[in-house]
């Protein structure tokens, strides 16, 4: 399959769902990549090639006003990639905006790593996290990855291509590198994330990636933490790496309980969030695990829940509702979830796991509900409940 997403494609896209009754809201520019995506995205951390239903639920969110579709090399050991390929070969493919990302060494790649070092020609800085799951961000095994994940896609390009958790490094290194100090590992990370740049400027310019950028689960945490990843600094490395540089999405986890990068100064010497950051840089912000979130080291489920949660789910109703306009206050909790993302102010896409067809019919409730105004403390009330 040829081509990649386009600026025109993309807009014709939105376009057609507008006229059919979307909001004019729930789409908008990613970033500085001149394309536009809905603000609701596919999430396809489960789904494989193997299961008729997953490619069917892809199918009816590409069809019902979801446009940007996310995945990773290592989601179902590549078939989640190669799902999404079977379903873009029957799609406009200049109207879908593809993201996959890249780190994760794990079954089969962690297979090719094992060899490769059997073979005395291992890829450089590798992260061995656990037995089971390694971690890698350098050039030899982006080009690897990369190409992979094009024969899965069966795509000629990937429109972003995101560093996965390369934060990884910090946690392998403090166990392996006792006595280093946070400063001097902190340079080495941001010499690998150049290395990285580089690259990814190289794959740009051979067309094999449109743009690229960082999926971390640190970028909200407090500067002082020794896992942060910084993305004033990547974006300073970016441009270090090129004047014209293609840098232009990150990632990263957000819902009700978990508000970092709303609420967390931690770029430019603590005066600015990460959302306020990007959005002085025209970064795209995309949001992950909208209804799974930590809370006191306990996964909480913002969806309306079963029996044995109902006091939970009751008291998350009854702290976001004020917030609400008076026509949400009705919807179902994971529609309420999502809505608040969405329309929080800096957040360019919401993706949501929607390897159902009825996870479709639900998230599409935020796509289609009018816009509001996030009140920051909306974020503030749930770090005190």
């Amino acid at each position: 399959m040829t081509g990649a997403a386009s600026v025109e494609g993309t807009r014709r896209y939105a376009q057609r769902a507008i006229d059919e009754g979307i909001p004019a809201s729930a789409y908008r520019g990613l970033g500085r990549t001149g394309l536009v995506n809905s603000s609701l995205g596919f999430g396809s951390y489960r789904i494989d090639d193997r299961t008729p239903e997953h490619a069917s639920a892809l199918d009816k969110a590409l069809l019902s006003g979801v446009n940007l579709i996310d995945t990773s090399t290592n989601y179902t050991d590549g078939s989640s990639e190669s799902c999404i390929g079977n379903v873009l070969a029957r799609q406009q493919r200049e109207e879908l905006i593809v993201v996959s990302k890249v780190g994760y060494v794990q079954e089969q790649a962690l297979a090719t790593a094992r060899t490769r070092e059997q073979r005395g020609s291992a890829f450089p800085e590798m992260v061995k996290y656990t037995e089971g799951c390694w971690h890698c961000i350098h050039p030899e095994f982006l080009a690897d990855q990369l190409g992979r994940s094009l024969g899965r896609l069966r795509v000629e390009k990937v429109d972003v291509y995101l560093l996965h958790n390369p934060e990884y490094f910090f946690t392998d290194a403090s166990k392996r590198r006792k006595g280093a100090s946070l400063e001097t590992l902190r340079d080495q990370f941001y010499e690998r994330i150049g290395r990285a740049f580089s690259h990814l400027e190289d794959e740009v310019r051979r067309g094999r990636i449109g743009f690229y950028g960082v999926s971390s689960n640190t970028f909200g945490a407090l500067a002082s933490d020794p896992e942060a990843t910084s993305l004033e600094r990547m974006w300073t490395i970016a441009g270090e790496v090129a004047h014209e540089h293609h840098f232009a999405v990150v990632q990263l986890p957000a819902n009700l309980f978990e508000s970092g990068a709303m609420l967390t100064r931690n770029n430019v010497t603590g005066t600015r969030t990460v959302l306020e950051f990007a959005r002085e840089h025209d970064l795209a912000v995309l949001i992950n695990r909208p209804l799974n979130a930590s809370y006191r080291e306990q996964l909480v489920r913002l969806a309306d829940a079963p029996v044995r949660s109902i006091a939970m789910t009751r008291e998350i109703h009854n702290r976001v509702d004020p917030f609400l306009p008076p026509a949400y206050r009705t919807e179902s909790l994971s529609r309420k979830a999502l809505a608040v993302l969405t329309n929080t102010k800096g957040v360019t896409c919401v993706l949501n796991g929607m390897r159902h067809r009825n996870y479709v019919d639900d998230s599409l409730g935020a796509l289609r509900s009018p816009p509001f105004d996030v009140d920051v403390h909306l974020y503030e009330a749930f770090n005190h409940m």
